[in-house]
């Protein structure tokens, strides 16, 4: 397969050598490639020249004659092309280590404090050591090759607990996309060791370019370093020839990505937290997305050791399915990181999880500014205004029928390459050459998949949109973007307002209700007596009084909305399909027997069925008073920001309940781990441990069933029809009966954020 871009260098590199599949590099200027191709992967040795950008020589002026212009001295400078004030001058060196230590040892006396990171100091731009060599070389990953060309491998881990050092491992399920499954076992505590050498062993022989899980990053892999440390074991995940073992990245992130030299360790996770699902659950997101595995076991955390014991066959079944529904998980979600690391000079295991604009678009941008030798724009001047961004703007709460929304398809990007608007610091005209061609690239594979097309042009056009769209967040972005351009951001959001207030006026002209709009598109409520046609027409009409590139088009239709506030929403597609936007109606930390009552009380209320809203509500009540739910059903899921001794330190300020349950009840817990809390019946808020009880606080939690979930469907009944509709009691002598409870809507005064 052709990579997206081949042949245009600024979009694919300038060194086009196919079959790339991973790249390790260090401080000293050695980089070691592995390459898939005829015959297997074979490893390619390279020396680069360590290198960062610099605004002046200050720093470095106690490096006296060792700081010259020759190519063989151990500091070497370059100035290029550029205004003053510009990171002119381009610093390499044997060694990157020692050229960070004399910058920053030159910049500590200069300041008279001292520094330990470049990141502490303006004037400079400077990447790890991976990403220096792929600049440097015009290289990138799997030039050439499909998503499934490289060997993928998925394993996963069952556990008897959450942590490695009050749990062990006892099964290894592994799988790869050459047909390979197998499950290892460690029945008991003495077998932990040969299972761990195993899976070491199996991955080494298998010899994956890719290694895959859901959530390898924070579970499986900290479990399996902390289980093979309790052993003295080494986990080497790396291939040979190159250094050996696993490593946390060091990219300044709070949660822990690892690296191993000649595999990638992607996270399916990482690209599904992209996607704002309701839930980032491996079940739920694979149920969401169709993939899940026919007669899938569901079996929860707490149970899977305990029904080892007793079913052992079960719990083999459920682990492959795990790693089944990762691998097709992965080809949905990781498609589109694959198709970028063909493109942006970067490992493709930090793409699933980098933002697409400094992290994509930007290197981009200065691969092709140390490939034409030219100066990066120096520091962003500071604004002397706010920033005037998008516009979201409400126009109606309660519920309306047959809706309708219109998508103003790609608007921001469609202005900027329209009407030209680029970063004034970009003289090679870098960035508009890429809004022009990962466009154009974008639409001929969204029309090729739109034809059915074979090939992974579903993958590609999305990886194109998710660049594209981050074009204006990149121009705004201040001084985290190397080419911000406030001005150009403003002009960006302008038009844009000004595009989105002719859309809303011309459909208003039009006879629709406008119920909200913002810069991705409109939703409007249409007269009852409209068909399918007259929609279209309208959509048309107003798509013919935008500028040139935008555009205005069908998105979707529903049945009914409830509009409960901006950006939060509940929509009844005709056939049946609930679909829920924003945190009031999909949360995270929402129980699921308030997910249960929402969805059910939505569906009714939509279809316009008050009686049956009601139903939902005392049925609810019902179970809760009646404890048919289990603790499971009513507790949420809380993170954990504070370790065990950050919250002790902190305590005596302030004692915080979820704390306080978790010490009081002797769980142990790490910072950034999630937890099942509820509300146990005369003890108060504790931590879930038995997952089938059912001895929660019932008043607690009908009461949260109508403050916190019912709560929710407020604006789409009267005062009285909600008192009526959500009463614990018989109606009253004088309430009128439910079938002539009306549902409404409300105009409000086009509420905007």
């Amino acid at each position: 397969m052709t990579a997206p871009g081949a042949g245009d260098p600024l979009i694919s590199g300038h060194d086009p050598l196919p079959g790339i599949v991973s790249v390790h590099a260090d401080a000293t200027g050695s980089a070691w490639i592995w390459r898939r191709g005829e015959g297997g992967v074979h490893l390619d040795r390279a020396r680069f020249r360590p290198w960062l950008f610099a605004r002046d020589l200050e720093d470095l002026a106690h490096l006296g004659r060792r700081l010259a212009w020759d190519e063989q001295a151990p500091f070497r400078v370059r100035e290029l092309p550029g205004p003053p004030g510009s990171l002119r001058y381009l610093l390499s060196a044997h060694d990157f280590d020692a050229l960070r230590r004399a910058v920053l040892g030159g910049a500590s006396r200069r300041l008279g404090r001292r520094l330990n990171s470049l990141r502490d100091l303006p004037g400079y731009y400077a990447v790890a050591p991976v990403e220096q060599y792929l600049m440097q070389s015009g290289r990138t990953y799997f030039g050439g090759m499909g998503f499934d060309d490289p060997l993928r491998l998925q394993f996963d881990l069952e556990t008897t607990s959450l942590s490695p050092e009050t749990g062990r491992i006892f099964m290894v399920a592994v799988r790869d996309n050459r047909g390979f499954e197998q499950v290892l076992e460690a029945p008991t505590e003495a077998d932990e060791p040969g299972l761990i050498g195993a899976l070491l062993t199996l991955i080494e022989q298998r010899d994956p370019d890719i290694l895959e899980n859901h959530n390898i990053m924070r579970f499986d892999l900290p479990f399996l370093l902390g289980r093979a440390q309790v052993h003295g074991l080494e986990v080497n995940l790396g291939r040979p020839g190159a250094p050996r073992g696993v490593w946390r990245v060091q990219d300044g992130r709070s949660s822990p990505h690892w690296a191993c030299a000649g595999r990638e360790i992607v996270d399916t996770i990482d690209a599904v937290r992209r996607l704002n699902l309701p839930s980032a659950s491996l079940k739920v997101v694979s149920r969401l997305f169709g993939i899940a595995p026919e007669n899938r076991v569901y079996l929860e955390g707490a149970e899977i050791a305990q029904t080892y014991r007793r079913d052992p066959a079960l719990v083999r079944r459920y682990a492959l399915q795990d790693v089944e529904e990762v691998e097709a998980l992965a080809r949905r979600v990781l498609a589109p990181s694959f198709v970028l690391a063909q493109m942006a000079p970067r490992p493709y295991h930090r793409l699933p999880y980098a933002g697409t604009a400094t992290g994509m678009l930007e290197p981009m941008l200065v691969r092709a500014y140390l490939h034409a030798g030219h100066a990066l724009p120096g520091e962003v001047p500071p604004a002397s205004a706010p920033h005037q961004g998008g516009t979201v703007r409400l126009y109606a709460e309660g519920v309306l029928p047959r809706v309708v929304k219109a998508d103003i398809a790609s608007m921001y990007p469609s202005l900027i390459r329209a009407d030209r608007i680029g970063p004034a610091s970009d003289p090679l005209g870098v960035f508009l050459h890429l809004m022009d061609h990962l466009t154009a690239l974008r639409l001929t594979h969204k029309a090729a998949a739109a034809r059915g097309e074979p090939g992974e042009h579903e993958a590609v056009q999305r990886a194109m949109k998710l660049v594209v769209n981050s074009g204006y967040g990149y121009l705004a972005a201040g001084e985290m973007s190397l080419f911000a351009d406030r001005a150009a951001a403003d002009r960006i959001t302008r038009r844009g307002r000004e595009v989105l207030s002719l859309v809303t006026s011309a459909l208003q002209a039009g006879g629709v209700t406008l119920i909200e709009a913002d810069t991705d598109g409109v939703f409007f409520s249409c007269p009852a007596e409209w068909s399918a046609a007259d929609e279209e027409a309208l959509i048309a009409r107003v798509d013919a009084l935008l500028p040139g590139g935008v555009t205005l088009e069908l998105e979707g239709r529903a049945r009914a909305m409830l509009s409960h506030e901006i950006k939060n929403y509940a929509l009844l597609r005709y056939d049946g399909t609930l679909d829920l936007c924003g945190a009031a109606f999909e949360s995270s930390r929402s129980e699921a027997y308030g997910r249960t009552f929402l969805h059910r009380a939505l569906k009714a209320l939509l279809a316009g069925d008050v009686a049956g809203v009601r139903a939902a509500y005392q049925d609810t009540l019902s179970a809760l008073a009646a404890r048919t739910l289990r603790n499971a059903d009513v507790a949420s899921r809380v993170r954990l920001t504070k370790s065990p001794q950050g919250y002790e330190a902190a305590r005596h300020a302030r004692k915080e309940a979820t704390y306080e349950a978790l010490l009081a009840s002797g769980t142990s817990w790490e910072a950034g781990e999630r937890v099942l809390m509820y509300r146990q019946a005369g003890a108060g808020l504790r931590p879930l441990t038995n997952l089938h009880g059912a001895d929660y606080d019932i008043r607690h939690y009908q009461g949260a069933l109508l403050g916190t979930y019912a709560a929710r469907l407020r604006k789409a009944f009267t005062p009285d029809g909600f008192r009526q509709v959500f009463s614990g009691d018989q109606p009253g002598l004088f309430d009128a009966p439910l079938e002539k409870i009306e549902i409404v809507w409300n105009p409000v005064e086009a509420l905007s954020s």
